[in-house]
């Protein structure tokens, strides 16, 4: 899943939250960390193989049936529009450094102000888990899979028909890692003809009660990862 940089969108007046979500002060335990705070990328390392689910969840061995998940991820399709018909390239690449995750950082201002790719204008916290929902907007008709029920963490959608890009960040002052997810949902209706198609990554989790509702012609793979961060 690809932000847009020119849908950038600021609502007046939001309040940034303070690095203090983080854990982040001037002074824990005589340790002293300097502001602004800035965590540079270490890796991006995968938290799961590829799991593939058939038709009302089945999960295809990856053993016995290597050839056709193979086949699943390589094939490309053709969705017939009301304007005629779409060709999509949706052969899977595993992620990796020339995405530009190496050239990313994050960057928390003593003045509350938190950067990473844009601005993070809103901060959540559930738990050990913190939701940042960026200034960058997309269209939620270009990217209808966020919807759905297919990620954990819910997408902010606003009135004007736009989402807010956000990240699941995990961990604390000193190292975060993002989530991120590979998934590919295709759907099909009672007839066996292409309903819908979904690929791509985003910076979310699998909610993994939504693999209980893939009908009998359906097919989802999805693989976890985590973007590593570190202040040096």
């Amino acid at each position: 899943m690809h932000f847009k940089i020119s849908g950038i969108r600021l609502k007046a007046g939001v309040l940034l939250l303070t690095v203090s979500v983080f854990g982040c002060s001037k002074n824990t335990g005589g340790d002293i960390i300097k502001d602004p705070v800035i965590m540079t990328f270490d890796k991006l390392e995968p938290v799961s193989e590829m799991r593939v689910f058939t038709g009302r969840g089945m999960q295809l061995d990856p053993h016995l049936n290597s050839k056709t998940i193979q086949n699943y991820l390589d094939r490309n399709y053709s969705l017939k529009t009301k304007t005629g018909e779409i060709f999509y390239s949706s052969r899977f690449a595993e992620p990796d450094v020339s995405n530009g995750y190496g050239k990313t950082r994050f960057t928390f201002y003593d003045n509350g102000k938190i950067r990473y790719s844009a601005e993070i204008i809103n901060v959540k916290v559930l738990g050990d888990t913190r939701i940042l929902k960026s200034i960058v907007t997309n269209k939620i008709e270009d990217d209808p899979i966020i919807k759905s029920e297919l990620f954990k963490y819910k997408f902010d959608t606003n009135l004007d028909g736009t989402y807010n890009y956000q990240y699941v960040v995990h961990g604390d002052n000193r190292s975060l890692d993002i989530s991120l997810l590979y998934y590919k949902l295709v759907r099909y209706d009672d007839q066996g003809n292409l309903k819908s198609l979904a690929y791509g990554t985003v910076h979310n989790e699998l909610n993994e009660s939504f693999i209980q509702s893939l009908t009998q012609f359906d097919t989802l793979a999805v693989k976890a990862y985590r973007v590593k961060y570190s202040s040096k």
